[in-house]
C-alpha cells in the first residue's frame, strides 16, 4: 500500500472514478459532522492558516476501463469524500445563482463529472445503489423532491444553507473555492488490485461509526460473490429488502432502528432449526456458515442468501403485519399474536410460513395453527405459567415435529404436543383457565398489558355478536369503581375493602366503553342506565342487574368463562 499527501484538486483531476463499494453503508454523515467540516472550512477562510490535514482516504486502482476511466474503489474514508463532492456542488450551485458562471461550469467540469463520458462513467464519485440516484440528482442539479428524505440530499440542503448565508463578498467566493480545493489535505493510502479490498476494509473498520451486524453480513455476503454478479444481486434482492427495512423504521418513528429489526430478523432465521445462538453473534454465525462449505461457489452462496432474504421477509410479516402481511387473516392472526406480547412463537412460525409459501401447508391449517398458538399463550397467561421457557419450547418444536411419523400434518403434531406437555410447559385445561379467568388480576398500571386485556374483551365480544364491532375507539371500564364511593362501600357491605382489592382488576369486573371518563365513580345504577344503551354486546348483560357484588362480579366472570373457553380452545 502507498500513501500520500495531497489537495482535493489532484485527487479529483483527470479522467478518474471513485466508486464506493457494496460493502460500504449508504452515507450517514450527520449534521454535528456537516458542521464539524464546515467551521474548519471557515476557520482556513477567516485566518491565514497552513492547510487542514482533513484525514485520508483508503482506495484501490482497479483495471482501467475501454472507455479510458481509471477507477478506484474507496475503502475507506468513503463519507468524507461524497461530503466534499457535496460541498463542490453547493458551490457550483451557489456560483451559479451569483452569475459567476465560468468558475460554476469549471467546478463542475473538472470535480464533479468526466466531461466526455457516458452513464455511470459521467461522475467522478458514484456511490453504493442506495444513494446513487439522489448524488447524480445532486451533480446535475435538478432539485428532485423525492429525494429530501435522504441524508446525502440533506447534506447537499445544509450546505446550500450555509454557503447562501455566508453570502461572499465581492471576489472571495475564488479564496473559498481555493481553500476547498488546495488548502484541505488528505492522505491517500493506494493499495494494488491483488489485495482483497473487504479484508482491508474489514481491518480498518475499527474507529469511526460502528458497523452494525446488518451491514456486516451485508459486505461479507457480497465480497463472497463474483464481483460481475454484485451490482444486480444487491439491486434486485438486498436493496429492496434494507429498503423494506427503512420504511418500516420510518413508519414506525424509529428510523434508526432499522438495521437492528434487520438483524433480528438474521438472529431469528439462525435459530429456526433449534440452535441456540446469541444475537451478538449473528455476524459470526452468517460468516461462519458461508465459509463453511468448501466449494463455497456462486450458486451456494446465492442460494444461502435467498434463504436469508425470503426468512427476512417471513419475519417483517409476523412482526409488522399491517404493513407487510397481504393475506387480512393472517394479518389479523400475527396482530393478534403482538398485542398478547407472544414473539417467542415467531421462531416456530418462521418454519410455517416458508412451508405455506412452499405449497406443503394450506392457509386454513396455517390459520388453526396460529389459533392454536394464540390459545396456549392466552391459557397459560392467565394460570401464571412461567414465560422464560417458552423461548426454548419454540426454538425446538418445529423440528420435534417433523420428526413424528406423519410429519406433513403439521397442525395434528402441534395440537399433539402442547397436549403432551406437563408442568411449566403444559397447555392449561378449561378448569385451570376457568379459575384463572375468575380471579387473576389482568387489568395492570402499564398500557402493554392493559391492551392484552382489551384484546381479550374485544375477542369476547366479536364472539358475542354477528355485527362487525369496531372496537378501536373503546377503553377498558371497571364497573366496581377503583377508588370506592361512600354508595360503593355500602352495596359492597362490611367486607368492601377486602372485596374491592381480590375483585377490582379481574376479569368479572371489567367490561368496554366508548366513553369510560363520564363512567368512572358513578353509582352503579347510572352507570347500568348508560352501559345498557351501549352497542357494546358485553354491556347488555347489565340491563337487569340491581346490585353489584362479590356474587355478581363472580357469576359474571364464570359467564364470561364460558365463552372465553370456547374461543381459547385446546
Amino acid at each position: 500500500m502507498k500513501a500520500s499527501e495531497t489537495s482535493l484538486r489532484n485527487l479529483l483531476e483527470g479522467t478518474k472514478q471513485f466508486q464506493i463499494p457494496l460493502f460500504q453503508r449508504p452515507y450517514s454523515w450527520d449534521k454535528q459532522k456537516w458542521e464539524t467540516l464546515w467551521e474548519d472550512l471557515m476557520s482556513l477562510y477567516d485566518k491565514e492558516q497552513e492547510p487542514h490535514f482533513l484525514g485520508s482516504i483508503v482506495t484501490q486502482s482497479i483495471p482501467g476501463t475501454a472507455e479510458g476511466i481509471s477507477p478506484y474503489v474507496v475503502i475507506d474514508g468513503q463519507q468524507r469524500l461524497t461530503t466534499l463532492a457535496i460541498i463542490i456542488a453547493a458551490l457550483r450551485n451557489y456560483l451559479q445563482e451569483k452569475n459567476h458562471t465560468e468558475l460554476a461550469e469549471e467546478l463542475y467540469e473538472y470535480y464533479l463529472i468526466n466531461k466526455f463520458k457516458k452513464d455511470d462513467d459521467y461522475y467522478k464519485i458514484l456511490p453504493t445503489q442506495d444513494d446513487r440516484e439522489a448524488y447524480k440528482s445532486i451533480i446535475k442539479n435538478q432539485n428532485s423532491r423525492e429525494f429530501d428524505n435522504k441524508t446525502i440530499y440533506k447534506a447537499y440542503q445544509y450546505f446550500k444553507e450555509r454557503l447562501k448565508k455566508k453570502n461572499f463578498a465581492e471576489g472571495e467566493h475564488k479564496l473559498f473555492k481555493n481553500i476547498l480545493l488546495e488548502r484541505l489535505i488528505l492522505v491517500n493510502i493506494t493499495s494494488d488490485s491483488e489485495e482483497n479490498p473487504y479484508l482491508i476494509f474489514e481491518s480498518l473498520n475499527t474507529k469511526g461509526q460502528k458497523l452494525t451486524q446488518a451491514d456486516l453480513v451485508r459486505n461479507y455476503v457480497f465480497m463472497k460473490l463474483p464481483s460481475e454478479q454484485r451490482e444486480d444481486i444487491y439491486k434486485q434482492k438486498w436493496q429492496p429488502l434494507e429498503a423494506s427495512f427503512k420504511r418500516l423504521a420510518i413508519e414506525g418513528k424509529r428510523e434508526e432502528k432499522y438495521a437492528e429489526s434487520l438483524t433480528n430478523s438474521f438472529w431469528f432465521y439462525l435459530r429456526k432449526d433449534g440452535e441456540s445462538i446469541i444475537q451478538k453473534e449473528v455476524y459470526k454465525e452468517i460468516k461462519k456458515r458461508l465459509d463453511k462449505n468448501a466449494e463455497n461457489n456462486s450458486f451456494n452462496i446465492k442460494y444461502q442468501l435467498d434463504e436469508l432474504i425470503n426468512f427476512a421477509e417471513y419475519y417483517q410479516c409476523l412482526v409488522f403485519p399491517k404493513e407487510s402481511e397481504n393475506n387480512d387473516e393472517l394479518k389479523d392472526r400475527f396482530s393478534r399474536l403482538n398485542r398478547l406480547r407472544f414473539g417467542t412463537c415467531h421462531i416456530f412460525l418462521l418454519n410455517i410460513y416458508r412451508d405455506f409459501q412452499d405449497k406443503h401447508l394450506s392457509i386454513q391449517d396455517f390459520l388453526e395453527i396460529v389459533d392454536c398458538l394464540e390459545s396456549y399463550f392466552v391459557r397459560r397467561s392467565f394460570v401464571n405459567k412461567p414465560t422464560k421457557i417458552l423461548g426454548k419450547i419454540f426454538e425446538n418444536l418445529y423440528k420435534d415435529i417433523k420428526k413424528e411419523t406423519n410429519s406433513n400434518n403439521t397442525l395434528f403434531n402441534l395440537k399433539k404436543f402442547l397436549r403432551n406437555y406437563q408442568g411449566e410447559k403444559s397447555w392449561p385445561s378449561d378448569d385451570e383457565f376457568r379459575e384463572g379467568l375468575i380471579k387473576k388480576d389482568i387489568y395492570g398500571k402499564d398500557a402493554k398489558t392493559n391492551d392484552k386485556v382489551k384484546l381479550i374483551l374485544e375477542t369476547i365480544e366479536r364472539r358475542m355478536t354477528k355485527e362487525m364491532v369496531d372496537t378501536k375507539n373503546l377503553t377498558i371500564e371497571h364497573i366496581m369503581p377503583q377508588k370506592l364511593t361512600a354508595h360503593w362501600q355500602d352495596m359492597l357491605g362490611d367486607n368492601h375493602e377486602q372485596i374491592h382489592k381480590t375483585w377490582l382488576h379481574t376479569l368479572g369486573n371489567l367490561t368496554l366503553t366508548a366513553d369510560n371518563s363520564g363512567l368512572s365513580n358513578k353509582q352503579f345504577s347510572e352507570k347500568v342506565s348508560l352501559l345498557k344503551d351501549s352497542n357494546v354486546s358485553l354491556n347488555k348483560y347489565f340491563s337487569d342487574k340491581n346490585v353489584w357484588n362479590k356474587e355478581e362480579i363472580e357469576k359474571r366472570a364464570n359467564y364470561l368463562a364460558d365463552l372465553a373457553i370456547e374461543i381459547w380452545s385446546r
